[in-house]
Parts: structure tokens; sequence; C-alpha cells
């Protein structure tokens, strides 16, 4: 019986806990996003590898979901596009300095608080569908796909830009080479 009353006040706890920790964590995550760290030419070939076996994996995925949300495959690959395109403005925008111990990045930190409300937006929204979706259920009924589909087209962003950032980072320590 105590079992039964520790559940749900565990469950709830937990939950307060998110909602404190949750912004908490996005000023963490702001706040290291736009530090200045050294740039470590294994990490960023280590990164660019691991990048495209997830875009590989995340096309796929979208191409195979696409049987239940129809538009699943081309939000994903205009996520991408305007993640790379975005990618491509941050390392533009980012600030780079040799020093005797290697290459320093400090990204923009516009583009840094940008991505940071992307994903509390994302996360938020992804509630939000979760929501609505129970409300819909509990009425009989089946919503449509395009909300999904503009979460996936937002991972897509994400994976881009960190996939232009990457490879850009990977550009400049060649070009730093020669």
């Amino acid at each position: 019986m105590p079992l039964l009353l520790f559940l749900p006040l565990g469950l709830m706890l937990l939950l307060a806990m998110w909602l404190v920790l949750f912004p908490w964590s996005l000023w963490q995550r702001y706040r290291r996003g736009k530090a200045t760290r050294r740039v470590w030419p294994w990490q960023v070939r280590l990164n660019l590898g691991l990048l495209w076996a997830a875009i590989a994996v995340f096309l796929l995925f979208s191409a195979a979901l696409q049987i239940w949300w129809p538009h699943q495959l081309l939000q994903a690959a205009l996520g991408l596009c305007a993640g790379m395109a975005l990618g491509a403005l941050g390392i533009a925008t980012s600030r780079f300095e040799w020093r005797e111990t290697g290459l320093f990045h400090t990204p923009n930190a516009w583009l840094v608080l940008l991505l940071t409300l992307l994903v509390a937006g994302r996360i938020v929204l992804g509630l939000f569908q979760i929501l609505q979706q129970g409300v819909a259920w509990s009425r009989d009924q089946v919503l449509a796909g395009d909300l999904h589909a503009g979460l996936t087209g937002l991972a897509g962003l994400l994976l881009g830009y960190a996939l232009a950032s990457t490879w850009g980072l990977h550009w400049r320590l060649r070009r730093l080479r020669r």
C-alpha cells in the first residue's frame, strides 16, 4: 500500500525537479556554448564521422516514417539545408585565435542563444504535442502529422548546423596546417 502512495509522489517530485532544473540547464548550455575552447583535431574528425552517420540514420528513419507522417522526409531535408546555412554563418562569424598550445574557437554568442532557444522551443513543443495527442486520443480522434514533421525539421536544422560548423572547423584546421 505505501508503494502506491510513494509512486505518484515520486513522479510529482521528478516533475518538479525537472521544472526547476530545465531553465538552469538551458542557461548552462548557453554559457558553455559561447565559451572559448580549444579545437582538438582528433575530436573534429571524430565528430565529423559520427555526424555523417547520425545524418544517414536520421534521413533513413525520416524516409521510413513518411508512411505515417506525410511530409517527414521533406521537412528533414529542409531542416538540414537550413542548418547547414546557419552553420556556415556560425563559422564565418566565429572568432579564431592561434595560441602556442593550438587553435582556439569562440562561437558567435547570438547564434548560440538562438540555438539554445530552438532547443528549448523544440522540447516545449514536443510536450505540447504529447498533451494534444493525449486529449485527441481521449476523444477517439487522430491528429495530422504536420506538427511532428515540423519537429523533425527542427532536429534536421540542429544536425545540419552541427555538421556545417564541424566541417568548417575541419577545413580551418587543414588550412592552418599548410
